[in-house]
């Protein structure tokens, strides 16, 4: 008698969220028991398990008991359990693939000194709610006459960036690059712009090109949940990140070989003996020259500073008064140069990555607000901590979202592709 007066106090504290951390790994011991989940089914009101636990309709209670139950991070899952549940249920955000399911990996937050099992709780959640379903739907629910709520505005989930983007040609004509279909070519300034079967655009030669002719200067400008990969008329691969540009000649004169960015972009650049290569950041004295080199340069306006990161090769990293020569494996904050470089953490965009490592909340949501199209909204000041792990690109916002929760992170999508952050 003990212990089922124990276990209807933690139902009740569980239903009303207020177990505490303690009571949590108690709670789920007892639901191994067939008796005792028998008992949890008869004791929960039918309407709030269609509601919480079978048509997640109930958002906002929804989310805090999964947090609460990502807490309870050291409960033991069997791995029969947990692998038989996620097949079971297919769930796109808890297969085990790297990224093309569950798209999380390695996800910690540096305060704690345990890890949360996110797959595991996932199905620890999985597995409770089918219990309470599979006793408790045998049960009549009565049908109770109750005014209908007001509704609200239904917040659709939100797929994650892809290769889109426009080109600008100098007559200001405007090209959906994402929607030209592949192997149609564009003439400009004695060059021939093909769009290739992997989907990037390469300048090219055209016959017909007149010799002093003055090459007109062409726009790539990628939106918020757009990257994009080109080929400029000298070779240089060029790979554009989110909301970013790129504004070159159709075709480079000799001895110059001159180009202005926004945003974040990579460079491969071909290699050209006594031509150098310039890079020019909008709205900003920074300007990058080199050779032949492969080098990040991240300009975007609500960052701290134009920072400049080098691969191979080597650049020279200009300011106002200042100017430094940047070695393989250091970054430039503007002229101020760091040897504290993760090489893998500053290109994890370009493969397909959130990389969270080292960084603060406030700018993996920044990178999420480009990736996604969002607005932020801070409903109060987040903690000042840095958060660990990565996260596939290729993620709807939804599954982004459960695993930032799982960090403490807790964000909600709200109408006009709002994302409100709150404690």
């Amino acid at each position: 008698m003990a212990n089922i007066n124990s276990f209807d106090v933690l139902i009740e504290r569980f239903i009303s969220e207020r177990l505490a951390p303690g009571e949590i790994p108690v709670f789920f011991r007892f639901l191994e028991e067939e008796e005792f989940r028998q008992r949890y089914a008869d004791r929960i009101d039918m309407d709030f398990l269609e509601e919480s636990w079978l048509g997640w309709s109930n958002d906002g209670q929804k989310e805090r008991l999964y947090n609460t139950i990502l807490q309870a991070g050291r409960i033991q899952v069997r791995e029969e359990d947990r692998y038989n549940s996620t097949e079971r249920f297919g769930d796109a955000d808890m297969s085990r693939n790297n990224y093309g399911g569950d798209g999380l990996r390695r996800i910690s937050h540096i305060k704690r000194g345990w890890r949360v099992g996110y797959a595991a709780a996932a199905a620890v959640v999985l597995l409770v709610g089918v219990a309470v379903h599979q006793y408790a739907a045998k049960k009549e629910i009565p049908q109770v006459a109750q005014a209908a709520p007001p509704s609200e505005p239904v917040v659709q989930d939100l797929l994650p960036g892809q290769n889109k983007a426009v080109l600008i040609l100098g007559d200001h004509t405007v090209v959906a690059l994402d929607s030209l279909a592949r192997g149609s070519t564009v003439w400009q300034g004695g060059m021939k712009i093909v769009k290739e079967d992997n989907g990037k655009i390469n300048y090219l030669p055209d016959q017909g090109l007149v010799t002093g002719e003055t090459a007109p200067r062409n726009t790539v400008r990628t939106p918020r949940g757009g990257q994009y990969r080109l080929t400029l008329s000298d070779g240089t691969q060029v790979w554009l990140n989110a909301a970013s540009s790129i504004t070159y000649p159709a075709r480079f004169s000799d001895g110059d070989r001159t180009v202005s960015i926004s945003g974040e972009v990579y460079f491969e650049v071909a290699k050209n003996a006594g031509n150098r290569f310039v890079v020019n950041v909008d709205n900003s004295d920074d300007k990058v020259e080199v050779l032949g080199t492969h080098f990040n340069i991240n300009a975007y306006e609500d960052e701290t500073a134009v920072r400049t990161t080098l691969l191979e090769g080597k650049v020279k990293v200009s300011g106002i008064n200042s100017s430094v020569i940047l070695k393989p494996g250091q970054q430039a904050a503007g002229t101020r140069v760091s040897d504290d470089v993760d090489i893998t953490k500053i290109m994890s965009w370009k493969n397909g990555v959130f990389s969270l490592e080292g960084k603060s909340i406030q700018q993996v949501l920044r990178e999420l607000a480009r990736w996604y199209d969002l607005t932020l909204v801070y409903e109060k000041e987040v903690p000042a901590v840095k958060l660990r792990g990565e996260i596939g690109m290729n993620l709807n916002l939804s599954q982004v979202l459960k695993g930032l929760a799982a960090m403490d992170v807790n964000c909600r999508l709200e109408p006009g592709r709002k994302l409100l952050i709150f404690p």
